[in-house]
């Protein structure tokens, strides 16, 4: 009995990483009695864009996350479809940092907070008791709690709770690079890049690395071996100006990988009560927005305060934002559509722009057209 009592809380939150950690925070905050369960046993890579937007670096600010020097400044974003090119200046500035580097600080912030961190713990399945407690089944014992909080990202917890997206037919793969000669005119630029079956990005990190990722057709994939060398011959065939890119990076981390993408998956409102869903388990917004970690902030800290009582849901911001974001994606998606889009002079700056700023997390409406600088 003394053991369960141990291991019993207010709240618990399933996922240790930037939403889990970031709802976690906030609940310990507001004081609530809240752990979180994190499955690895310390820092990991993940596939991610690795791109900080500004509302994100709003987010961590009001948790006292500063971000240092080594991550570096990201002011422009280069679009490299297979025949043209486009580029703009962001209104804002965001910065490039690792999930490696900051899922840890986010972690370690949330403990600081007070909540309890329970590292290396994998939830198997949960069941609601009589008592209204959640009974939480790990690897490593039973969990309870009033109130459960799910942030387990792109992974879904059972396949009778399998999220379907709009587009459901990606996997992702993410490696860092190293750019041998290129490094100074891509230093502060994010590039975002299409190809036939798929669509990528390269934003610079820290330690003067630059995040490589990608989402691909699962049967382009297959049809390549599902081999990420071939992969990589054929992304450089299939669109120019990255291979000038990839011809001067040298592949310094080991690649990482995630199946199953739900792009489009909206939650619609929950009737599941004292359950929340944050950050990927409650939207997939399609990658090349840069705005997933925003999302995952945004999410979390709204179910915090929505729990609190001081916050409504957000389902009407998330819907809207969504629907510009398929509209990018399909572009990308097609690269002859990419190709005309990017070689009409006047049209793709302003659908570059447009989709940027209906796909922020913040009201669209503060970001104001003069912000913009065109190069």
């Amino acid at each position: 009995m003394e053991s369960v009592m141990k291991n019993r809380y207010e709240c618990i939150v399933i996922g240790g990483g930037i939403a889990g950690s970031t709802a976690a925070w906030h609940l310990a905050k507001l004081g609530h009695d809240t752990a979180v369960l994190e499955k690895a046993h310390g820092p990991h890579h993940k596939v991610c864009g690795e791109f900080l937007s500004f509302e994100a670096i709003s987010y961590l600010k009001e948790m006292g996350i500063l971000l240092d020097e080594d991550s570096p400044a990201v002011k422009h974003v280069q679009l490299f479809s297979p025949r043209s090119k486009v580029s703009f200046t962001f209104p804002f500035p965001g910065r490039g940092a690792s999930r490696y580097k900051l899922d840890e600080k986010l972690l370690i912030n949330a403990e600081k907070a007070g909540a309890v961190v329970c590292r290396g713990v994998c939830m198997r399945d949960y069941q609601k008791e009589d008592d209204g407690f959640f009974r939480i089944e790990t690897n490593t014992g039973n969990f309870y709690a009033r109130h459960l909080f799910l942030a387990i990202g792109k992974h879904d917890y059972s396949k009778e709770h399998k999220r379907r997206g709009k587009d459901n037919s990606y996997i992702g793969l993410k490696a860092h690079i190293r750019l041998k000669s290129l490094g100074e005119e891509y230093k502060e630029t994010t590039v975002l890049f299409s190809f036939p079956g798929g669509y990528g990005g390269i934003c610079p990190v820290e330690g003067g690395a630059m995040n490589f990722c990608f989402v691909i057709d699962k049967g382009l994939y297959k049809s390549l071996n599902s081999n990420f060398n071939e992969t990589i011959s054929f992304l450089r065939r299939s669109n120019p100006q990255l291979n000038v890119v990839l011809q001067q990076a040298d592949f310094i981390e080991s690649v990482c990988a995630v199946g199953y993408i739900p792009y489009g998956f909206l939650r619609p409102p929950s009737n599941h009560e004292n359950v929340y869903f944050l950050g990927d388990q409650r939207m997939v917004i399609p990658s090349f927005t840069g705005d997933g970690m925003a999302i995952a902030l945004s999410t979390a800290r709204n179910c915090a305060y929505e729990f609190h009582g001081h916050a409504r849901p957000m389902q009407g911001t998330l819907r809207k934002q969504m629907h510009w974001a398929f509209m990018g994606h399909t572009i990308l998606k097609y690269p002859w559509l990419a190709d005309m889009c990017t070689a009409v002079p006047k049209l793709s700056p302003f659908l570059t722009e447009t989709i940027f700023k209906k796909t922020r997390v913040s009201v669209t409406e503060e970001i104001k057209d003069e912000h913009y600088s065109r190069r």
